[in-house]
């Protein structure tokens, strides 16, 4: 009887694991069960006998690329997570080598011809054979258009994808085997963290989504000064094929190339990096993937940056959050800091506030009173790891992706620039992008989806309450209470009524302005008229406070009581 594709590559992946003494591994992944008697055998003997917990980071790296593409991925993921590996292994993990083989021409020229439904030689004046670049998904070879235009044309590789979805199929069944049967696994959430990871390696399977993207980067950028995106020919475009622009120019690695080309490699590293450093912080969707082999010195001194497969996206709370923490930094404020990690990367269990604060203030302690851009980054950020991980926080995939982001974009710019300091550009641009993020038209957008939060809010709560109520009366409640926990408690009480009561009334403001200034319009006495301006200032005021919240008032305001009891 024949074997199933998915049985003959968990039987091959079990034979990898023990032969790269990885036997504890795969009887926590639940191998041990699905794999022949003999192999079962040496699973379990080597899992008696291995004293180690978790394998060697080299032992791993070297199982992942004997795997393939997808578990290579899969690692180079995972050296993004310093909040849940240990440093040891995301430095190993980093070295991951992708050896992967390319296809032969004549089944690149089949696939162009069956997804344009004509020869390769109609679509392209000339193609060379030889690859400029291959991955393990796909390959790129240079080519010019009839018009004589130089483009890059990338190519997925034939049966790549079955085997692609055949791994992932089978990573996702390891993870809830794992999240059963392994309280670690349990507790970094790996069935989450597989499904991102899925859901990265299917979009990446489709070259529309890269071609998005650099359509996106491309509007955003628009006005950029020095960074410039290559335009990508849809027509010429589909799933398995994308053409764009071919960036030609000097590799930034080579200082001597640079230099005798006249490039002031000190403004480029400031000017390119204050780009990246917008993307995140102003844009909110950014390149992941920054490393030196993505750029290129244009003849006109600019910049090209390619490569758009790996992208992250913050939403705009994420991002005041990142600055509000950058800033906190700077300050040296630890209850700011301690507040933006915990809305960064929320609990994963429980969390003991004492130690937390108190890793906090180690934290601040290793900077001292530096200025942000004199802090060496790449130290704190893998300090900030440490304690993450050690308060059982866990960042989101995006945020993770950023943080590895800003170290390559550090080291990148470094290559032009020996003495760069990305905390400089960071210090630069954090305010700017604060003041934008509470511009009147941010606060205005702030202040209306709050209002539509508080007046759900409004609907959902005596339902909410109604159910409780029921509930008591069927089954009673059983509650405990732990003393310190009760003012942060009733903070969250307050300032949720507060924020209810403010929203509820800023919505009738608006309804009445609008109403109000219909009237008069409709009058003919137009709407500059000293009601409506005191309306609109009650308006935005109200929206000013359900954007930004009264805690620090309310927080002051029980300060004060608490210093002025008297002692017990």
């Amino acid at each position: 009887m024949p074997v199933s594709p998915y049985a003959a590559r968990t039987r091959r992946i079990t034979e990898v694991l023990v032969s790269n003494g990885l036997a504890v591994l795969a009887g926590q992944l639940g191998l041990a069960e699905r794999a022949p008697e003999t192999l079962r055998r040496r699973i379990l003997a080597a899992g008696g006998t291995d004293a180690a917990a978790m394998p060697g980071p080299v032992r791993l790296r070297h199982a992942l690329e004997e795997l393939g593409p997808v578990f290579v991925k899969l690692g180079q993921m995972l050296s993004t997570r310093d909040d849940l590996l240990p440093s040891a292994y995301t430095t190993e993990l980093r070295h991951l080598q992708d050896a992967t083989r390319p296809v032969a021409f004549s089944e690149i020229a089949e696939t162009i011809r069956e997804e344009f439904g004509r020869d390769v030689e109609d679509a392209y004046a000339h193609i060379d054979a030889e690859p400029l670049a291959t991955a393990s998904i796909g390959q790129a070879h240079r080519a010019r258009l009839h018009d004589g235009t130089e483009v890059v044309v990338k190519v997925r590789k034939p049966g790549v994808e079955e085997s692609v979805l055949t791994d992932l199929e089978i990573l996702r069944r390891l993870a809830a085997i794992a999240a059963r049967e392994w309280s670690l696994a349990r507790d970094v959430d790996i069935e989450g963290l597989i499904g991102a990871f899925d859901r990265s390696m299917r979009r990446e399977l489709d070259y529309r989504t890269e071609a998005a993207n650099a359509e996106r980067f491309r509007d955003d950028l628009a006005e950029d000064p020095v960074v410039r995106i290559p335009r990508v020919f849809g027509e010429l475009s589909t799933s398995l094929v994308l053409t764009e622009e071919f960036a030609q120019g000097l590799r930034i690695t080579d200082g001597a190339a640079l230099d005798a080309a006249g490039v002031d490699r000190r403004a480029l590293a400031r000017a390119a990096t204050r780009t990246i450093v917008k993307m995140v912080m102003v844009d909110g969707f950014f390149h992941a993937d920054p490393h030196p082999g993505n750029m290129f010195v244009r003849d006109d001194g600019c910049l090209w940056l390619i490569d758009f497969g790996m992208t992250g996206e913050l939403t705009s709370t994420v991002r005041e959050d990142i600055v509000r923490l950058l800033l906190a930094v700077s300050a040296q404020d630890a209850e700011a800091v301690a507040a933006s990690l915990l809305r960064l990367a929320p609990p994963r269990g429980a969390v003991d506030s004492r130690r937390f604060q108190h890793d906090v203030r180690a934290l601040l302690d290793t900077v001292g009173t530096k200025a942000l851009q004199d802090i060496d980054l790449q130290a704190f950020f893998a300090r900030l790891t440490t304690v993450l991980r050690r308060n059982n926080l866990q960042l989101p995939p995006d945020v993770s992706l950023l943080l590895r982001m800003l170290v390559l974009t550090e080291s990148t710019a470094i290559a032009l620039d020996p003495e760069f300091s990305l905390g400089e550009v960071l210090a630069e641009v954090a305010p700017v992008a604060l003041a934008q993020m509470w511009g009147p038209g941010a606060l205005l957008r702030r202040a209306r989806e709050a209002g539509i939060q508080a007046l759900r809010l409004g609907e959902e709560v005596p339902a909410r309450v109604q159910r409780l109520l029921d509930d008591y009366e069927s089954r009673g409640v059983g509650v405990h209470l732990d003393s310190r926990d009760l003012e942060p408690l009733a903070v969250r009480i307050e300032a949720v009524g507060d924020r209810l009561v403010a929203g509820m009334t800023m919505s009738s403001l608006i309804i009445s302005i609008g109403r109000v200034a219909a009237t008069r319009a409709e009058a003919g006495r137009g709407v500059r008229d000293p009601l409506l301006l005191a309306a609109g200032g009650a308006t935005a005021l109200l929206g000013t406070y359900l954007a930004a919240g009264a805690g620090p008032l309310r927080a002051a305001g029980r300060a004060l009581k608490r210093g002025m009891r008297p002692p017990r």
